[in-house]
C-alpha cells in the first residue's frame, strides 16, 4: 500500500511528526501525552528513522499500557513484529535507567530522617519486577547516606556477603547500616527465610561491633520493619486491623533515627 500523501505538498503525514512529538515533550512532559505518543517518544530513541507509530500500536496491543511494555521479557518483546533483539535490549533497559537514576539521586544527597526514606523506597522499590538488595549507612548525624546495591533476582539477605558488608562500613566511615530488599508483586510482611537471615544479620554485625538500625522490606502494599516487626509505611491505603496502629507509632519515630 502506497503511503499516505499531503496532497498540497507531496509530503508524507509523518515529516516533522518526531519533531513535533519531541517539541511537545521538552515543553509539557510525558504525562500529558497519550499512550501512543508516549510509546512512539520510547521508540525514537532507540530506532534512529521511519515510522514507528504502526510499531507503538502493536506493542500497546500486545501489553496494554507504556510500563507492561517496559517491564516485559526480551523474549516477549521479540514476539512483536517488528522488535528485534537489539531493540528488546533497550526497551528492556529503560526501567534501568530510572533505577540507577533514583539510586544516584540519593547517592548524591542526605536523608534527614525516617519519612523522606520511606518516599524514596517506595518510589525505588515497589514496582520492580525482581527482588533487589541494598544496603544504606547511617551517620553520626542520624542522617541515611549512601546507599549502594548488592545483589538482584536473589531470595533473601543471606545474599549479602559480609566481607561486602565490613567493606561497604569501612569504605564510607559509618557503624550503623539499614539494609533493605523488596518482595516483587507480593506482600512486605516478612517470611520465615527473611526472619532468619534477619537474625544471622544482625548477629554477625554485632561482632563485628557494628549496628543494624533496621531491616526493611519493600512490598505491594508499604514497608514493613523486622527491627520493630511492624509495618512502618502503608501504600494507596491497604490498611489492615492492626495497621491503624502502627501508623500512630510511626508518626512519633519518623523524625529521629535511633
Amino acid at each position: 500500500m502506497a503511503k499516505t500523501q499531503n496532497l498540497k505538498n507531496g509530503k508524507n503525514i509523518h515529516d516533522g511528526h518526531r519533531k513535533r512529538v519531541l517539541d511537545m515533550v521538552t515543553e509539557v512532559g510525558l504525562y500529558p501525552l497519550n499512550p501512543i505518543n508516549v510509546m512512539e517518544f520510547i521508540l525514537f530513541l532507540i530506532i534512529p528513522r521511519g515510522d514507528v507509530n504502526p510499531l507503538a500500536h502493536r506493542l500497546l496491543d500486545r501489553f496494554d499500557n507504556v510500563s507492561s511494555v517496559i517491564d516485559a521479557s526480551i523474549e516477549d518483546l521479540m514476539e512483536v513484529d517488528g522488535i528485534g533483539e537489539s531493540a528488546a535490549k533497550k526497551i528492556h533497559s529503560i526501567s534501568e535507567i530510572f533505577f540507577y537514576y533514583s539510586m544516584d539521586k540519593i547517592n548524591q544527597s542526605r536523608i534527614e530522617n525516617l519519612s523522606e526514606f520511606y518516599d524514596y523506597l517506595e518510589t525505588l522499590l515497589r514496582l520492580r519486577p525482581e527482588e533487589n538488595v541494598f544496603i544504606y549507612g547511617v551517620d553520626n548525624s542520624g542522617a541515611i547516606i549512601k546507599g549502594r546495591h548488592f545483589s538482584k533476582g536473589k531470595t533473601d539477605v543471606v545474599a549479602l556477603d559480609m566481607k561486602d558488608i565490613l567493606l561497604y562500613l569501612s569504605t564510607n566511615k559509618v557503624s550503623r547500616i539499614i539494609i533493605v530488599h523488596n518482595h516483587p508483586n507480593g506482600s512486605c510482611e516478612p517470611s520465615e527465610l527473611d526472619k532468619k537471615s534477619f537474625n544471622d544479620l544482625k548477629e554477625s554485625l554485632e561482632h563485628a561491633s557494628a549496628k543494624l538500625v533496621d531491616c526493611l522490606i519493600v512490598g505491594k502494599e508499604g514497608i514493613f520493619s523486622l527491627v520493630k516487626n511492624e509495618y512502618r509505611r502503608l501504600f494507596n491505603g491497604e490498611v489492615k486491623y492492626m495497621q491503624a496502629i502502627n501508623l500512630a507509632m510511626m508518626k512519633q519515630n519518623n523524625t529521629e533515627i535511633s
